[in-house]
C-alpha cells in the first residue's frame, strides 16, 4: 500500500452565503506543528514531530479534489461520560439490573473484507487477571462482566468495534476512509477506555466489595485482512484476521506498565497534533515485531 501522510491545518472561516449555504474556509499550516524553512530558494513546511518536509506546491496538489469526513463519537465528554456510568453501574451491581446510556453506541459488525485495506488496532488487557481468576473466579467473572460490557460500549461511542475478547480483555478496532479521522479517534478511544475504568468501572467494583481493575493498552495501524482456515479431515473451519499492525498492538500492549497506553509509530505518525503534543517515546524491543528499532510512544 502507498504510504499515507497527514498535514495539521488551523481552519477559518472567511465567507459564507446565507442564500447558496456556501461557506469558504482559510486553511493555515497548524503553528504547533510546522516551522517554515527554505531549501534552494523553495518554501518548505518542516514537520516538527516527525522531521520531514513538505512544499507548499506539494501541499496543493495533494489536496486538491480530497473529500473531507466527520467521524465524532456519539457523547461530547468522556469524564461527564464516565461519572454518568459510574452511578447506573453501582445501582446496576446492587439491584442485577443493566441500565443502558442514553447516548446511542454504533451497532456491532463483524470484520469482514475481501481486499487488503489500514486499519487501527487497540489490544486492552486486564492486569493480573489470571491470578485474580485463580483466587476468586465468581468475583472475578462478575466483575469482568461489567468491563466488557461498558469498555464494549465505549468502542461503539468511538465508532469502533470488538474484533474478539481474549477472557482477559479484548482486542477492539476502528475501519473509516478517512485515515486521519480513523487514527485520532482510536487515540481517543485508548485514553478514554483508560479513564472509563478508573472513573466508572473501578468505583462501582469497588462500592460492591469488589476488586479495582487495572488495565494496559496498546495501539497501532496497518494493513489487515482476512483469511480463511479449513481443516478439511475435521471440517473445522474459521476466518482469522491477518495483520501485522494487529500484532504489533498486542506487543506493545505486552510492554505497557499498569495503567497505561501505548502506541506504535505508523498510528504515532498519522495523529493530529494535539495528540503528538501528549505523546511520549519509550524503551522498546524492536525485535518482539520483527522490526528492529521499531519505536513506541506512550500516550497521555
Amino acid at each position: 500500500m502507498e504510504k499515507k501522510a497527514r498535514f495539521d491545518f488551523e481552519i477559518e472561516e472567511f465567507h459564507s452565503d446565507n442564500e447558496s449555504g456556501l461557506v469558504q474556509f482559510c486553511l493555515k499550516p497548524d503553528a504547533r506543528r510546522y516551522i517554515t524553512a527554505e531549501v534552494d530558494g523553495i518554501k518548505y513546511y518542516r514537520d516538527k514531530y516527525l522531521n520531514t518536509l513538505i512544499s507548499l506546491e506539494e501541499m496543493r496538489t495533494q489536496m486538491a479534489g480530497l473529500p473531507i469526513f466527520r467521524l465524532s463519537p456519539s457523547i461530547t465528554s468522556t469524564p461527564e461520560y464516565a461519572l454518568r456510568r459510574r452511578e447506573r453501574v453501582t445501582e446496576e451491581l446492587k439491584d442485577g439490573e443493566y441500565h443502558p446510556p442514553a447516548e446511542k453506541a454504533a451497532k456491532h459488525q463483524d470484520f469482514a473484507t475481501t481486499e487488503t485495506r489500514d486499519i487501527a488496532f487497540l489490544s486492552v488487557d486486564i492486569c493480573g487477571a489470571t491470578a485474580y481468576r485463580r483466587r476468586n473466579p465468581r468475583e472475578f467473572d462478575r466483575a469482568y462482566e461489567v468491563f466488557i460490557r461498558e469498555l464494549g460500549t465505549l468502542v461503539g461511542h468511538f465508532n469502533g468495534a470488538i474484533l474478539k475478547t481474549t477472557g482477559d480483555g479484548f482486542i477492539a478496532y476502528v475501519d473509516h476512509p478517512s485515515f486521519t479521522s480513523q487514527c485520532d479517534a482510536t487515540a481517543d478511544l485508548g485514553l478514554s477506555l483508560i479513564l472509563l475504568v478508573k472513573g466508572t468501572v473501578n468505583p462501582a467494583l469497588t462500592s460492591a466489595g469488589l476488586r479495582p481493575l487495572t488495565v494496559r493498552i496498546g495501539g497501532d495501524y496497518g494493513p489487515a485482512s482476512t483469511r480463511k482456515i479449513e481443516i478439511p479431515s475435521t471440517n473445522y473451519r474459521s476466518i482469522e484476521v491477518a495483520s501485522d499492525a494487529l500484532n504489533r498492538a498486542v506487543k506493545i500492549e505486552e510492554s505497557c506498565e499498569p495503567g497505561q497506553f501505548r502506541i506504535g509509530r505508523e498510528l504515532y505518525e498519522l495523529l493530529h497534533v494535539k495528540w503528538l503534543e501528549r505523546a511520549t517515546e519509550v524503551s522498546f524491543d524492536g525485535k518482539s515485531v520483527g522490526i528492529d528499532n521499531y519505536k513506541v510512544y506512550i500516550l497521555r
